[in-house]
């Protein structure tokens, strides 16, 4: 329950099937993370107290044998593994696997020690009895990279934009910049890991801050936090950049801000990009691998530059701080990643593997 993207999305499917009538059990390797109190009342929160696929794989065909569940769905590469693995002693089981990322991006940017693992699990996949892509990039580099399971490929968006969003939106925000009308802010959030590249984005922001007043705000957490201060304080940029850590409420924030930024070298289908056309903010985002070029229709609900360019980012940043786009019509784009028309596709999805 780490507050991820992919954890997420796992947490709204659950949330979603249990509303339609889904008996649902969210099996977790731990019970801890930022997204613990989240959990609907709707959902059975089942933990194995495991770490890693050793222990995790008995813990979890235990757990099958004794619930026989229907169909299993999974989602990051050590679930997806045991998975599958575990899903070959289950005949009487369905598996779908959730592919969250760019794999190819994703393998290529690993060490080794992680690339075996999704190699791994790139061979287990004929072992799936679908494989769900969240955006349909993922999903083409799947099929490229796995030509047999294509026909078993589906493409899902995440349950991103939920009835209520808009409330949340409009809840208060504990932070002065962000009650001051008079300095813009521009915003991020992701966790604080290499593959976001918040570094291009703060080397972007001081050419923004060299020509006006603003001020840059990245709400989560992560690894690269001291990394990303110390790069702040290098560029001179230190008073007008925040990490306030993460936020249980992101669209508070992003009603708030000006521009809403995403800066990352490869993504699977960015949930913060959705959730900040949601809720009107004018987005930028780098074009990378994964679903973003999708979500803001090459170009037509947001701005895209290179990756890892932060003199194009920063020129994009300037021009949507001195034009912003119309709110309703960034809202009218994010309504089409409904939470209800994403769970309608997994229903169809887990109709089709359970009647072959």
């Amino acid at each position: 329950l780490e507050g991820g993207g992919a954890e997420r999305a796992m947490l709204d499917i659950g949330r979603g099937l249990a509303e339609r009538g889904f008996a649902v059990d969210l099996l977790l390797m731990t019970r801890e993370g930022q997204y613990h109190d989240d959990v609907p009342d709707s959902v059975r929160v089942v933990s194995l107290d495991t770490h890693g696929l050793p222990a995790t794989l008995p813990a979890l065909i235990f757990y099958l044998r004794r619930r026989r569940p229907s169909v299993l769905l999974s989602t990051l590469t050590t679930c997806n593994v045991a998975a599958l693995l575990a899903g070959v002693q289950q005949r009487d089981m369905r598996v779908i696997v959730r592919q969250a990322s760019h794999f190819s991006m994703n393998y290529a940017t690993r060490p080794l020690r992680g690339r075996i693992a999704l190699s791994v699990e790139r061979a287990l996949w004929r072992f799936a009895d679908a494989v769900v892509a969240n955006s349909c990039d993922v999903a083409d580099d799947i099929r490229r990279i796995a030509p047999r399971i294509a026909p078993r490929v589906h493409v899902i968006r995440n349950p991103v934009v939920w009835p209520g969003l808009s409330a949340r939106a409009a809840e208060t925000v504990d932070h002065p910049w962000l009650r001051d009308d008079d300095v813009p802010v521009v915003l991020a959030a992701a966790g604080l890991r290499p593959v976001k590249d918040q570094a291009t984005l703060l080397r972007a922001f001081a050419l923004v801050a060299a020509e006006r007043t603003a001020r840059l705000v990245i709400i989560g957490d992560g690894a690269e936090r001291d990394r990303l201060l110390e790069l702040a304080r290098e560029l001179g940029i230190a008073d007008w950049f925040d990490l306030p850590g993460f936020q249980r409420n992101p669209f508070a924030w992003m009603a708030r801000a000006d521009v809403f930024v995403m800066s990352s070298i490869f993504e699977g289908a960015p949930n913060a990009l959705v959730q900040a056309l949601a809720c009107g903010t004018t987005v930028v985002s780098t074009d990378c691998p994964g679903g973003t070029r999708e979500i803001l229709g090459d170009g037509a609900w947001g701005a895209l530059t290179p990756v890892g360019d932060h003199a194009a980012l920063a020129a994009a940043i300037s021009e949507a701080l001195h034009n912003p786009m119309v709110p309703s019509a960034l809202i009218g784009r994010a309504n089409e990643f409904s939470a209800e028309s994403s769970i309608s596709d997994y229903e169809d999805a887990i109709a089709e593997v359970l009647n072959r």
